[in-house]
């Protein structure tokens, strides 16, 4: 059985001295992995996010396959230097690789993450990172519903989220419950400015429900590489201040 494909690399297994299992998300096979010979010539660009043009290749669909690959133009050079925008990447890449089903396709999710390795490039890189996780969260079944407050219908003043329903809830619902509710970042709803505050609050709750839910069923947690976005961030805010 033989496929080919455009894939990103999310995470590097040594097997030997010489061989490493590739992790990929692939444009139209999703996740999937395989064996892979490292050389002189391919060491430098086998990193995570690195795009590809990749072939698997094996006798059966269900064993673990072989990798040809070529790489494809990729900026993640650009980001060794930011400690922040490399967590980021880090953290996507290992969130995909950990709770992808293996085999089944994420079109749109693919075409976000491409769309992710540009934007770490900008300014907006925190901002785009946390809006991934919540399309992530989408893609995985457990989305949030942020089009109605859930107790009375209305569309405006949405300040909180359900932490059991996911559910957003306007001011006036909100205020008895404050200290039980989650903060929902008005760039959740609108592209607006956007702040520290903002995107601390953004990844503590998309970070919440991953943990609740997409992580509850497997024996590891949160990436570290998230672990040190939260940090870097954090460091941000008290310079800032």
């Amino acid at each position: 059985m033989e496929w080919s494909d455009t894939g990103i690399i999310l995470h590097v297994r040594p097997l030997g001295e010489a061989t490493v299992v590739l992790s990929l998300f692939t444009a139209e096979h999703g996740r999937c992995s395989g064996c892979f010979r490292l050389s002189k010539q391919n060491r430098s660009w086998v990193q995570l996010g690195q795009t590809v043009q990749a072939t698997w290749r094996a006798r059966l669909e269900t064993q673990l396959g072989q990798w040809r690959l070529e790489p494809n133009t990729s900026h993640v050079s650009l980001l060794l230097d930011h400690p922040g925008k490399l967590a980021a990447l880090s953290s996507a890449c290992s969130l995909c690789h950990l709770l992808l089903a293996e085999g089944h396709d994420y079109p749109q999710l693919f075409t976000q993450f491409q769309a992710l390795t540009l934007n770490l490039l900008t300014d907006d890189w925190a901002k785009a990172y946390v809006l991934f996780e919540k399309s992530l969260l989408t893609e995985l079944g457990y989305g949030l519903d942020l089009t109605q407050c859930a107790v009375t219908g209305v569309q405006e003043g949405l300040v909180a989220v359900s932490p059991k329903t996911g559910r957003a809830v306007c001011a006036d619902v909100s205020k008895p419950y404050e200290r039980k509710l989650l903060p929902l970042p008005l760039f959740f709803l609108k592209n607006s400015e956007i702040s520290l505050k903002d995107l601390n609050e953004g990844l503590h709750l998309t970070g919440y429900f991953l943990e609740r839910y997409a992580f509850s069923h497997l024996r590891v947690g949160m990436p570290p590489a998230r672990g040190r976005l939260l940090s870097y961030l954090d460091g941000q805010k008290e310079t800032a201040a």
